[in-house]
């Protein structure tokens, strides 16, 4: 038999049990729609996340007090603002988990730092007009401010050198907090001292802490308002553009062992690039990636029986059909490819329909901001497995219509 023609006989049979056709097909219809959304999910996070970490400056090294549990993605210049002033005089140097401001003057010596700032920074009560909120106070050298803050003045100017009462406000704090660009050149009270708003950032897009929702002041006059005139709370470093920025950390990262006399084990700072992060958060992805394609396995996998179970019944209905066949000299193979056809083609039909339904739910995720990125490959392995499932789901019943003795076959009930 041809297979052009065992597949129009697949196919008429599928049209004649309509209903319990496209009920198997639904099974897979899901499962496959399922698998792909899920999967375009990861793979959106994923792309969202390292495109903003290009743009955020491959060159930026964060130094965090308080060992590897300081960091927690506190990426300084990589957008973040994290935690609160530290009490100072606690402990002296050695395992104190600080850094002082003379360890970043110290810092600041080695070849291949191009900008160092060393921030105090804290959660402060801003008020503008009649609105407060708790919002992340970091106070930065001007002079470094503009190549370490990682994202670009959106309206107005960086912190200048000549400033004292003067700040810079993240995107979703006008956006957001305030709901007021105009908030350039007005002031702001910040724990009830009074600033002048002078720049707002573009957004950073950083879901987790960020620039975004912080205000930015002068160094010097946060160590004033937190009372913090000895301690860092983080340090930001840009690496010199001929110096490659893992061995700059290096470097710092020797420099402050030898500062605090701790060892590699026993450190008690936490040093962070772009590499190490992205790193850390591909990682991350990638785990969520296989959590999000097995739980939509499992739907697959019961269409798949739906399949299975389809299948059954059609060799149980066909009994005497598959008789005649036989009678008329059909080949166990030709009836073997039968059945396999119409597996498949269920496997074919529920995965073009999956693909179809899963370009409709990434185009609602991404319109309601969840990011989900639908590729070729994406596509091209759900329909493929869609078919497999099929084929493996009808495998048994096919075999089964296959080693059918005609005679048997054709006095079945």
């Amino acid at each position: 038999m041809k297979l052009l023609d065992t597949a129009t006989l697949a196919l008429n049979t599928l049209q004649h049990r309509n209903l319990r056709s496209w009920l198997a097909i639904l099974g897979i219809v899901i499962g496959v729609a399922s698998i792909i959304s899920l999967i375009s999910i990861s793979f959106g996070m994923s792309s969202q996340i390292n495109s903003r970490m290009q743009g955020l400056g491959a060159n930026i090294i964060t130094i965090s007090p308080g060992g590897q549990q300081a960091g927690r993605f506190a990426l300084g210049g990589f957008g973040a603002a994290g935690g609160g002033p530290r009490p100072e005089g606690f402990g002296g140097n050695e395992g104190s988990n600080q850094i002082t401001f003379q360890e970043a003057d110290d810092l600041r010596q080695l070849p291949g730092v191009q900008y160092l700032d060393a921030r105090v920074q804290g959660r402060g009560t801003v008020t503008y007009k009649d609105k407060n909120a708790s919002l992340t106070v970091v106070g930065s050298e001007p002079q470094a401010f503009k190549d370490t803050v990682g994202v670009d003045v959106l309206y107005g100017r960086p912190l200048s050198i000549s400033d004292r009462y003067s700040a810079v406000v993240g995107y979703s704090v006008a956006n957001a907090t305030f709901n007021d660009f105009d908030l350039l050149n007005k002031q702001v009270k910040i724990n009830n001292v009074t600033f002048r708003v002078v720049g707002i950032l573009a957004s950073s897009g950083a879901s987790f802490g960020g620039s975004d929702r912080s205000v930015y002041i002068p160094q010097k006059t946060a160590q004033e308002l937190f009372n913090q005139t000895k301690t860092v709370s983080s340090i930001v470093v840009v690496a010199a553009a001929d110096h490659d920025t893992d061995t700059v950390a290096a470097e710092l990262e020797g420099e402050l062992i030898s500062l605090h006399q701790v060892t590699k084990t026993t450190e008690d700072f936490s040093i962070q690039t772009a590499s190490t992060i992205e790193s850390a958060l591909t990682s991350v992805t990638n785990t969520l990636s296989i959590f999000l394609g097995g739980i939509a396995s499992i739907s697959l996998l019961v269409g798949g029986i739906g399949v299975a179970n389809t299948m059954f019944m059609s060799v149980l209905e066909q009994t005497k059909y598959i008789g005649l066949l036989k009678a008329l000299g059909t080949k166990n193979r030709d009836v073997l490819k039968l059945f396999m056809f119409e597996a498949g083609i269920i496997g074919l039909i529920g995965g073009v329909l999956g693909i179809a339904l899963s370009i409709v739910v990434s185009s609602l995720l991404t319109d309601f901001g969840l990011p989900s990125s639908l590729t070729l490959d994406l596509v091209a392995g759900g329909l493929g497995f869609s078919v497999i499932v099929g084929l493996v789901s009808g495998l048994v019943p096919a075999r089964n219509a296959a080693s059918l003795e005609p005679i048997d076959a054709l006095r079945y009930e």
